[in-house]
């Protein structure tokens, strides 16, 4: 048996551990590679007005290393299977993070590792689904064919729905950190060692890297660290459903239901009624509509102030930039409101599926509500901004 007192002091100071790596990493990062030479129109998504560094997985990924270590080097036993989960995110990490450096890796390929991470999981971390509290699936679970295929997508949809979501400053890291602390808290309270320091790591991590990092983003999470956010949570969310019975298996996804609601909603967005690949980046996510209008509320000044140019819209220059970048950071607090309440209900219904399968769905609902409201406006906005403009220019 675990001492467990002994075993929450050792979470604060694995948390504590990884938030101090973490903020130490992400200065590293920025003094060395703050002007990384990326360009600026890599992709649609990208809003960001700056060279910055994709590289703050590697604060993230380093931090948790760093923490298993120190438990291991106390000789804490529990903490050792830690090891086998943190070999299989390497496919995943490894490529995210290439595709950080170089820009060259299809979403294909990126897909494909995060498969072959989950796979690997599954053979030395124990990383299959037992159970999903609905009862014909469940016993469709007693079969290895069927749960070890359902058990990589939905892997591989965690990384997605992390890198879907990391497209504004602190909106993947901050949502990231309310759904670990969620999963500390259970942990905490069911007597789950394992998934409890782990928990516990990653969210320090995440805690150490918004704290030095946000609001000016000066070092983005990148694929790499999105991949291994996502993959991290899907295996421990594994772990705590299979080694709990009175965890509901829906606890998991109503505390993760924003990233996955904006997954599924995109897929069928870009697949119905864009006739687009599903993989394909865009700028039409929750976020990025905000950001929109954010952004056009914000550049709602006097006409004599501007100085309006053909190529660059009202007015340009450091002025345009700061007021970019103001706004890019505005839309995290926002959205992080319904990482807020997906956390708070998930803790207080942890153990009654009927009422997270409930919220799950009510939340989809929500979310398309928010979503069709953000298009709006963001259109209305976009429309006066123009019609300012050509007045102007008239």
């Amino acid at each position: 048996m675990t001492d467990w007192p002994a075993s929450g002091v050792l979470a604060v100071e694995l948390w504590l551990v990884s938030a101090i790596s973490a903020g130490t990493i992400v200065t590293l990062l920025v003094r060395t590679h703050g002007r990384s030479r990326e360009v600026q129109s890599a992709g649609p998504q990208h809003i960001h007005v700056e060279y910055t560094s994709r590289l703050g997985g590697v604060a993230i990924s380093l931090s948790f290393v760093l923490a298993v270590a120190v438990a291991l080097h106390i000789d804490f036993a529990p903490l050792r299977p830690a090891m086998f989960l943190l070999l299989a995110s390497l496919p995943v990490y490894a490529v995210g993070l290439y595709e950080d450096i170089t820009r060259r890796v299809s979403p294909r390929k990126r897909l494909l590792a995060a498969v072959f991470s989950a796979a690997l999981a599954s053979a030395i971390a124990q990383g299959v689904i037992a159970r999903l509290d609905l009862p014909v699936l469940d016993g469709w679970l007693a079969f290895l064919p069927f749960a070890v295929p359902l058990t990589w997508f939905m892997v591989a949809g965690a990384c997605n729905a992390l890198n879907i979501i990391d497209g504004t400053n602190g909106l993947a890291g901050g949502s990231a950190l309310l759904m670990f602390t969620g999963m500390a808290a259970v942990a905490w309270h069911v007597g789950d060692t394992l998934v409890l320091l782990q928990a516990a790591a990653m969210t320090g991590a995440l805690l150490g890297f918004l704290l030095w990092n946000y609001p000016k983003g000066k070092v983005f999470l990148g694929d790499g660290g999105a991949y291994f956010i996502g993959f991290m949570y899907a295996e421990l969310a594994i772990q705590i459903v299979a080694r709990n019975a009175t965890v509901s298996a829906w606890f998991v996804i109503a505390l993760a239901a924003y990233p996955i609601v904006e997954t599924l909603f995109s897929i069928f967005r870009r697949k119905l009624t864009q006739r687009a690949a599903a993989m394909q980046p865009d700028l039409r996510h929750l976020h990025s509509l905000m950001y929109v209008s954010i952004l056009r509320t914000t550049e709602q000044r006097p006409l004599n102030e501007r100085r309006v140019s053909r190529a660059a819209g009202p007015y340009r220059g450091p002025e345009r930039r700061q007021t970019r970048r103001r706004a890019n950071a505005r839309v995290a607090p926002h959205l992080w409101l319904h990482g807020v309440l997906c956390l708070v209900t998930a803790l207080l219904f942890y153990d009654n599926t009927p009422v997270l399968i409930g919220f799950t769905v009510g939340y989809g609902i929500f979310y398309v509500t928010c979503y069709r409201d953000a298009e709006r406006r963001s259109r209305g906005d976009e429309t006066i901004a123009r019609r300012r403009v050509s007045s102007v220019r008239s």
